[in-house]
């Protein structure tokens, strides 16, 4: 008997293998932004599911991760504003427990994102910081 009690006591606790593992999780996008000055355009999320993408659902801060994807250790996602497709692949999971920015970086290009000879041949930039780990990364994708 104090095994199944045990059993039940581990899944209710949240075993990535329980009843928890369909919960979904919002990530919230703290603003967008274009040369480092947000914009106020609605914004969607996509996610890859095999061979096609899937809306995400928005929330009043963000969006929320679905929870068959908490299962993957990377995450493909595609961010569309005003007429900006924004694709992002292999995202780890551990980001989406963070803040976003989401940003687009015009020429010139500021050398946080791309050093100057670098920016002599990228055509598009854009990037995702991830806030509020205690280690803030980003994510930038030059397009050449």
């Amino acid at each position: 008997m104090p095994d199944i009690l045990l059993a039940l006591l581990f899944l209710m606790m949240g075993s990535p293998h329980g009843a928890n593992a369909q919960v979904s999780t919002v990530t919230k996008i703290e603003r967008v932004e274009i040369d480092g000055k947000e914009i106020r355009a609605p914004y969607r999320v996509f996610f890859r599911f095999g061979e096609k993408w899937v809306e995400a659902k928005k929330t009043s801060a963000g969006f929320r991760l679905p929870g068959e994807l908490r299962r993957q250790e990377h995450v493909s996602i595609l961010i569309t504003f005003r007429k900006h497709r924004l694709e992002f692949s292999d995202i780890h999971i551990s980001k989406f427990d963070t803040t976003w920015v989401v940003g687009i970086d015009k020429k010139p290009f500021s050398e946080e994102f791309a050093t100057t000879d670098e920016a002599k041949t990228i055509k598009r930039l854009y990037y995702i910081q991830f806030e509020g780990t205690g280690l803030e990364t980003q994510l930038v994708i030059k397009i050449r």
